[in-house]
């Protein structure tokens, strides 16, 4: 929203496309004290309004019901918060969704 910081709001936007962020990230970062409070809540956006990637393919952008899970189910992977659980490059082209559709090309 325009009554808070571009940085905030960016934030919140990723949470409510993805959920709410781990307090442990939330509150580790060299300017988490900025955005977040102790128990890694944003602290000046107090409601989100989440709104999943599948459900945002689906309702916004036009996607088939199907098709829109399965576009969510290989991104939200790559979209994880944590780098650590985050999906690798290597993994992402090893989907299911990407080797379905190299078959499906005939490659």
């Amino acid at each position: 929203g325009d009554d808070y910081d571009r940085d905030e709001d960016h934030l919140a936007m990723f949470q409510e496309l993805l959920g709410k962020m781990p307090k442990k990230l939330a509150t580790a970062g060299k300017y988490s004290k900025n955005f977040f409070d102790k128990k890694g809540n944003l602290k000046n956006i107090k409601q989100l309004k989440f709104w999943p990637v599948e459900e945002v393919l689906h309702e916004k952008y036009h996607f088939a019901t199907e098709d829109a899970e399965e576009v969510a189910d290989f991104m939200t992977p790559c979209l994880d918060f944590d780098p650590t659980e985050r999906a690798t490059g290597l993994e992402c082209l090893r989907s299911d969704w990407l080797q379905d559709d190299a078959e499906e090309r005939g490659r």
